[in-house]
């Protein structure tokens, strides 16, 4: 359930889900970086905050958009078909 009070435009969601997208290919980044070192490496562990941080701001930004488009959804008619 959205938590938001108005609906929002098609291009508000669509601006809101390229930021996911933007997000997870900083994620993706990270990893491919993280890939090249040894699990458990001083140079790996280093890396986690940095994965931490972007996994946090990648959480945030799937929810706003998940409760953006659950609202647009909402307000869509109800299709007969």
């Amino acid at each position: 359930m959205a938590t938001q009070t108005t609906t929002p435009k098609f291009s508000t969601v669509e601006r809101l889900l390229e930021e996911v997208d933007d997000w997870s290919g900083r994620v993706a980044k990270i990893r491919q970086r993280m890939s090249r070192l040894r699990p458990g490496s001083e140079p790996y562990l280093d890396m986690l905050s940095e994965l931490w941080v972007e996994l946090n701001w990648l959480e945030q930004k799937a929810k706003h958009a998940a409760e953006a488009v659950d609202a647009l959804q909402e307000s869509l008619p109800e299709s007969e078909g």
